[in-house]
């Protein structure tokens, strides 16, 4: 029988000496220093990296070749061509999206959990991952105000996270859909904000009860919050129709504006009516963790579920999605059978502890660990002192594009979103070359969305590197891509933005 392929570099054959174990031991560690050393000269370089590859390219050559590559040539290339048509979103120009650089210590995490492979579906499987992510489901559920008595898991982010709680509060509303389908009468419908993520919309269609039937909730107010008086009409209205309404979800930190939804007044409604109540905190639930802006999220104890996103300003590498339920004998999934994984069911060990038998995955990722590592290198304190500095940033954010000529604040951020727009209505087309014209520049990478049917320009303020100067050198390039766009049109906001631009 032939050699099989090496799967460490330079592996000896079977029956080889030591030397050779050495050899293969040495390359190893030459390989693995050559991607520590590429990834820290990376990390060190960012602010001198365009931010987004204007000519994004496939990688060439051939994917699948007949003979295989040395591992070290084959790392420099795929680092060359993964780099160069990425988007460097821990750059400090980087204000778009939420997404940020992540924690050196969930770098460090993310390896580890790679090298140790665990599958969370079964404890026999993963029993300290198991125990782990158990304990940190705990960990959170404290901080939430949940009772001993709560639950959760690991998932792949704020999507899965959605899907599986309004699965549980379908399943809650009506008992035997899991087993048996929704009967064709029972036409179930939620509420949410009309800035509520697409993923609620998502979830409806994957579990039975249609797009369609996610019922938006006007936003009030400068933060742009959901109007919780609103929903005892909506309720009315949704029964007059024919729909059965089965849950609210509250948004803590919405994904155009990062507003705080008002969960208490939600959780008044839902208690009255009998009906579940999911807290999508995938972005602001991070204030969890911090010991005195926590209470602006408002009364997240009382929600029979809880998303909340590490992967995102925790500042862990994607994905580290998280679910939380007050009760933990409500996160049923499904009902089966899987004898080759409870062998110990008999005396209670495998099946109450496996988490696997929770969630909507299989096979399931070690992601615990890089929470865990980042948690205990932040510490309380340094967290709280990046929260504070990101949201400090975004108030004066807010100052900025109050006193500015060109720009105006579309709303008051609850959070380290803010959304603007300019003081005048720009001309077709402007948005998105003005988006174009900063991309290409390279130095900033803001994004872009829509309220009441309006264009805005938005900035997410993650990146600890980011500072006040970077927002007031990313304005100006905005305001002059405006004045070049607008430049020999006879209208009013070309001489507004002009004058702006001359007196700098």
């Amino acid at each position: 029988m032939a050699d099989l392929p090496p799967v460490l570099p330079d592996s000896p054959a079977p029956g080889a000496g030591e030397s050779a174990h050495k050899g293969q031991d040495q390359a190893l560690r030459e390989v693995l220093h050559q991607a520590a050393d590429r990834v820290a000269d990376y990390l060190s370089g960012l602010g001198s990296q365009a931010i987004f590859p204007t000519q994004a390219e496939a990688p060439k050559g051939d994917l699948f070749p007949q003979h295989g590559e040395d591992l070290g040539d084959l790392f420099d290339d795929s680092a060359d061509w993964a780099i160069a048509n990425s988007v460097h979103v821990g750059h400090p120009g980087y204000v778009g999206h939420m997404d940020s650089g992540v924690a050196v210590a969930g770098i460090l995490g993310d390896f580890l959990a790679s090298a140790l492979n665990q599958n969370l579906l079964a404890y026999e499987l993963a029993p300290g991952a198991t125990l782990l992510e158990k304990k940190l489901v705990a960990l959170f559920g404290a901080e939430a105000g949940y009772d001993p008595g709560c639950g959760g898991l690991f998932t792949t982010g704020g999507t899965g996270a959605n899907l599986t709680a309004l699965l549980l509060a379908r399943d809650a509303a009506s008992r035997p859909a899991s087993r048996k389908g929704l009967a064709q009468e029972n036409r179930l419908c939620v509420f949410a904000s009309a800035d509520a993520h697409y993923s609620l919309a998502k979830a409806c269609a994957v579990i039975g009860l249609g797009s369609e039937q996610v019922i938006s909730v006007p936003v009030t107010g400068p933060e742009r919050r959901m109007d919780a008086a609103l929903l005892p009409e909506l309720m009315h209205q949704a029964v007059a129709s024919g729909l059965r309404p089965m849950a609210v979800v509250a948004t803590v930190g919405t994904t155009s504006c990062g507003a705080l939804d008002p969960v208490a007044a939600c959780a008044d409604f839902c208690e009255e009516h009998g009906l579940w109540l999911h807290v999508d905190g995938a972005h602001g639930g991070a204030l969890l963790l911090h010991p005195t802006e926590k209470h602006r999220l408002g009364s997240v104890h009382r929600a029979d579920s809880l998303t909340l996103d590490p992967h995102k300003w925790l500042y862990a590498p994607k994905s580290a999605g998280l679910l939380l339920v007050r009760r933990e004998e409500d996160l049923v999934t499904a009902h089966y059978e899987a004898p080759y994984l409870d062998r110990f069911s008999s005396h209670g060990e495998a099946l109450p502890v496996s988490q696997g038998r929770r969630a909507l995955d299989g096979s399931r990722r070690f992601d615990a660990l890089k929470v865990w590592m980042l948690l205990r290198h932040f510490g309380r304190t340094g967290l709280s002192q990046i929260l504070d500095s990101r949201l400090a940033l975004t108030r004066q954010l807010h100052q900025m594009l109050s006193e500015h000529p060109v720009f105006a604040p579309s709303h008051f951020p609850d959070l380290n979103v803010q959304a603007f727009h300019l003081r005048q209505e720009p001309a077709p087309g402007a948005m998105q070359a003005v988006h174009q014209a900063v991309e290409a520049a390279g130095a900033f990478w803001p994004s872009y969305t829509r309220l009441e049917g309006h264009a805005r320009h938005r900035m997410v303020l993650l990146n600890p590197s980011t500072t006040q100067k970077h927002l007031e050198e990313l304005l100006e390039q905005m305001a002059s891509a405006h004045f070049a766009f607008e430049k020999g049109r006879s209208v009013p906001l070309g001489a507004l933005l002009h004058s702006h631009v001359c007196r700098r």
